[in-house]
């Protein structure tokens, strides 16, 4: 154990928190230099070289849209997030999203440091429950360009539920549904407490592109529509004014959870075009993202029957929206729970966790009597296998061999066979989805390897799939008469960056200037 604390760090689409919790099981939220302890996950690039993040640099996007980033976590573990899948490309260095919340951890860990008066070095770090495999691997890959001993990868409906675990409440039995809407992705999950106050995962919905930014976009579609109407102007095709509505869309959200009508001025050139919002035109501007949300609750209740949960818990900036508080009492008939600290309690959790996992905290305290929660395999994994048919042909399918909702980390072997005869190599696929039909699965890599000799038809595969509490999965294959090895697959995503790729990028990161 050493003195610096384990930081909790919730890495959000709009907005990030780094937290730490003491010995004393007191959890404290960071602030960075200006005072701010939300900051914007909002990257700026000067001409100068150095980078701004936080709240000044989401006010530079109004100067010069072109050198600021934003809303890139919808694109880990792809190349871009950019919604035209065009490189953001910044002084000729193109920066993938991976790049970019490399450099937002590093800010959230300098702010943590100069706390500490000594380097933050270990972390964990949240991701939405919905996240595939590359995903999570990009963000472990992020935190590593950024300096940092990634501890774990912990789902953020899970940190959550931690924070509210000791936040006062009643931690009684039962069923607690987590609803988690937040900037850009969504996430509804569902766990059970047990008497000994044990936490586990046991149902998730949801997706991983569908937050406060699609509804900050509707608003503006209306207001380009507006801009066109009233003034004949193209809001779209000025970068400037386009960066300005956006801003004011925001701010528009966030008014219509309270009031039921809002007015602001929009820049368009001259004089500005005065737009107004009711929150009626506000929901059914987003009808169709209220009817997603609906249906993944729904989805998730009935993944674990049983009828409605005990109770529930709203996290994440968006779900202040009040449609989204009526849509949760619509379907369960309970009144949902926000929580004390709705837009920090994903990094509490996740520094108790922390703080938990380190072993530095007095016993006598609440957290440390507290079990580590149980988390679960948010997608099915399978393998590409070869069938016949009823007619004699041969057909690909993917043969599920670790179904949504296992208990993480998982370790299993599974034996498979040869697909013809005098067969003397293995391709090895790799699949994300429940589907047989690969077509409705998405690939997360492959592997070759070879017998080393014509084996027949039916000769003995062991397959041993190791999936760890990070949702990252490792597959090795051995042939099943001689255990010798034949293939390993490490999951590898177009987006993610390659090992000399994150070298050279946590390289470049130790000697950048971050403010």
């Amino acid at each position: 154990m050493t003195s610096v604390p384990v930081i909790g760090i919730d890495l959000g689409t709009t907005n990030s928190v780094v937290a730490y919790t003491g010995s004393d099981g007191t959890t404290h939220v960071v602030a960075d230099e200006n005072g701010e302890r939300i900051i914007p996950s909002v990257v700026q690039f000067n001409a100068d070289g150095s980078v701004v993040v936080g709240k000044n640099a989401k006010a530079y996007a109004k100067v010069e849209p072109e050198r600021v980033a934003s809303v890139f976590k919808r694109g880990m573990g792809d190349a871009t997030f950019l919604p035209d899948e065009k490189e953001f490309v910044v002084d000729g260095a193109p920066q993938t999203p991976e790049q970019l919340s490399a450099i937002v951890l590093k800010k959230l860990a300098d702010v943590a440091s100069r706390e500490f008066g000594s380097s933050a070095v270990r972390a964990i770090i949240t991701v939405p429950h919905y996240f595939g495999e590359p995903e999570r691997a990009a963000t472990r890959s992020a935190g590593e360009i950024a300096g940092l001993q990634v501890v774990q990868i912990i789902n953020e409906p899970t940190a959550a539920a931690i924070a509210h675990g000791t936040d006062g409440n009643d931690a009684r039995e039962g069923r607690l549904m987590v609803f988690d809407l937040g900037g850009g992705t969504f996430d509804v999950t569902i766990m059970e407490y047990g008497a000994g106050r044990e936490m586990t995962v046991i149902a998730s919905d949801g997706d991983r592109e569908l937050g406060g930014a699609d509804f900050d976009r509707k608003i503006v579609e209306r207001m380009i529509e507006e801009a066109r109407a009233e003034r004949n102007l193209e809001l779209e095709d000025d970068p400037w004014l386009l960066a300005d509505a956006y801003a004011q869309a925001e701010e528009f959200k966030k008014e219509l959870s309270t009031a039921e009508m809002a007015k602001r001025p929009l820049a368009v050139g001259g004089r500005p075009l005065m737009f107004e919002l009711t929150r009626g035109q506000f929901e059914e501007l987003i009808a169709e993202e209220i009817q997603f949300t609906d249906d993944a609750v729904r989805n998730a209740l009935d993944k674990v029957g049983g009828g409605p949960p005990d109770r529930v818990l709203m996290v994440g900036g968006s779900s202040r929206i009040p449609r989204f508080r009526e849509l949760v009492k619509e379907i369960t008939g309970i009144d949902p729970t926000f929580t004390k600290n709705l837009d920090e309690d994903v990094a509490r959790g996740a520094a108790m966790l922390g703080a938990k996992l380190d072993g530095r905290l007095d016993p006598r305290t609440e957290l440390a009597k507290m079990p580590v929660p149980q988390d679960a395999a948010s997608h099915a994994v399978g393998l590409q296998l070869v069938r016949e048919t009823a007619h004699g042909q041969m057909e690909e399918f993917n043969s599920v061999i670790i179904p949504e909702g296992t208990p993480t980390p998982h370790s299993a072997a599974h034996e498979f066979y040869a697909a013809s005869e005098g067969q003397t190599q293995i391709e090895v696929v790799l699949y994300e989805g429940p589907d047989e039909d690969i077509a409705f699965c998405r690939e997360l890599g492959k592997s070759q390897g070879s017998f080393g000799r014509p084996v027949p038809r039916g000769y003995p595969l062991r397959c041993q799939v190791e999936y760890t509490v990070d949702q990252l999965v490792v597959v090795n294959m051995f042939d099943g008469t001689t255990s010798e090895h034949i293939c390993e697959l490490k999951v590898k995503h177009d987006g993610n960056l390659s090992d000399e790729e994150r070298a050279a990028a946590r390289e470049r990161l130790v000697g950048l200037t971050v403010r």
